[in-house]
C-alpha cells in the first residue's frame, strides 16, 4: 500500500492511537495498585516508554513480519478492536445513551470505520487533525478542578514491596499501549525526514505531560477509598464542574472522547490494511468489508459488565506481550538473520 507520511502526520497518528479509548480509565487501576506512589511510578514508566521509542527508532528496519506474524498481529488487532468497541458502547450506555440498543452503537462505530477504510489511506491519516483542539480541551477544562484538588494525596511516596512497583509499571505501560505502531508506520515516513533527536523527545514530552496531568488530577481529586468506585475518573472529574454554556460538561466530553476513540478504531483498520495488503491481493475492498463484519458481530458477545471488567483487568498483560516483548524478539531474530524491511 502506497502511503507517504510527514513527521507531523506520523506523530499525530501515533499520539491519537496511543491515547484513544484508554485515556479516561487507565488511572483507576494504576492508583489502586500503586496508591500514593502512582504519579512517581508513572514517571518511571514514561522513561521506559521513551527508551523503547529510541530502541525502535534505531532498529525499526529489522521489524520484518513474515506471513505468520502478519496474521498474528492482524488477529491481535481485530480482537483488541472488538474489546475497545464493546467498551465504547458500554461507556455510552452508562453515560449518555442508556435506552439505545447496544447493537446500534456498535453498527454506527463500525460503519464509520468502514467508510474511512474503503477510502484512501490519507482519509484516516488526516482526520486526526480535526481532533487536536478537541483533545486538548480535556486539559483546559481539567484545570478548572485545581481549587478542588488535595495536594497531600500525592504523599508519602511508599515502596512497601516490589509487587506494588511492578503492578504500577504494568498499569502505567497500559497507558502507552500500541507502541508497536511506531514500527508499523515508521517505514512509511518520507525518506529525507528524521525523527530521532529533538522530534522524538518532543513527542515523548507531549504525550507524557498529557497523561501525567490526568494521573495527578485523578490522584488529587479522589481519595484512595473513592478511586476503587470510579471506573472512568476523568469523566467524573468533569461532571463535577459547572460551566454556563453546557449543563453537563461530562456528556460534552463523552462525545469528544467517542470521536477520538472512533478515529483510533479507524487507525486499527488502516493498520490491518497495511499488513494485509503488504503484498498485492485481489478484491481489497472485500477483505476490508469482511474485517468490519467481524467488528460488528464479535463485540456483541462481550457487551456485559462482568466481561468488560474482566477484560479491562487482564488486557494490559496482553498489551505488554504484543507491544513490547514480541517486537523486541522479532527485531532481535531478524537482526541476527540479517533480514530487514525493504
Amino acid at each position: 500500500m502506497n502511503v507517504s507520511l510527514t513527521k507531523a502526520q506520523f506523530f499525530l497518528l501515533l499520539f491519537i492511537f496511543q491515547t484513544g479509548v484508554v485515556y479516561i480509565a487507565f488511572q483507576t487501576p494504576l492508583i489502586i495498585s500503586s496508591r500514593n506512589s502512582s504519579w512517581f511510578i508513572f514517571i518511571i514508566a514514561s522513561v521506559i516508554h521513551y527508551g523503547l521509542l529510541l530502541f525502535f527508532e534505531r532498529y525499526y528496519s529489522y521489524f520484518y513480519l513474515n506471513g505468520f506474524f502478519r496474521w498474528v498481529y492482524q488477529i491481535y488487532w481485530l480482537l483488541v478492536t472488538v474489546v475497545f468497541i464493546a467498551y465504547m458502547s458500554y461507556v455510552l450506555a452508562s453515560w449518555v445513551l442508556p435506552q439505545t440498543p447496544e447493537w446500534i452503537v456498535v453498527v454506527i462505530i463500525v460503519g464509520l470505520s468502514l467508510y474511512a477504510n474503503i477510502s484512501r489511506p490519507e482519509t484516516v491519516i488526516n482526520i486526526g487533525v480535526l481532533l487536536i483542539p478537541l483533545i486538548f480541551l480535556f486539559v483546559i477544562f481539567l484545570m478548572l478542578t485545581i481549587p478542588d484538588l488535595t495536594w497531600s494525596n500525592l504523599f508519602p511516596i511508599e515502596w512497601n514491596h516490589t509487587k506494588q512497583i511492578v503492578a504500577g509499571l504494568i498499569h502505567s505501560i497500559y497507558a502507552y499501549f500500541g507502541i508497536e505502531m511506531y514500527l508499523i508506520y515508521r517505514p512509511f515516513l518520507q525518506k529525507d525526514l528524521q525523527v530521532k533527536g529533538r522530534p522524538l523527545l518532543t513527542y515523548q514530552l507531549v504525550i507524557f505531560v498529557f497523561y501525567f496531568i490526568s494521573v495527578l488530577f485523578t490522584q488529587m481529586f479522589f481519595s484512595l477509598d473513592e478511586i476503587n468506585l470510579i471506573p472512568e475518573p476523568i469523566m467524573y472529574i468533569l461532571k463535577s464542574q459547572e460551566v454556563t454554556f453546557v449543563k453537563r460538561l461530562d456528556i460534552f466530553f463523552v462525545y469528544i472522547w467517542l470521536s477520538w476513540s472512533i478515529v483510533t478504531i479507524m487507525i486499527y483498520g488502516l493498520s490491518f490494511r497495511v499488513l494485509h495488503f503488504m503484498k498485492q491481493k485481489k478484491h481489497p475492498r472485500r477483505s476490508i468489508i469482511v474485517y468490519h463484519l467481524f467488528l460488528a458481530i464479535l463485540p456483541l458477545f462481550v457487551l456485559h459488565f462482568r466481561s468488560i471488567e474482566f477484560i479491562k483487568n487482564s488486557l494490559h498483560y496482553v498489551f505488554i506481550f504484543f507491544t513490547i516483548l514480541l517486537p523486541i524478539v522479532i527485531i532481535g531474530w531478524n537482526k541476527w538473520r540479517g533480514k530487514s524491511v525493504s
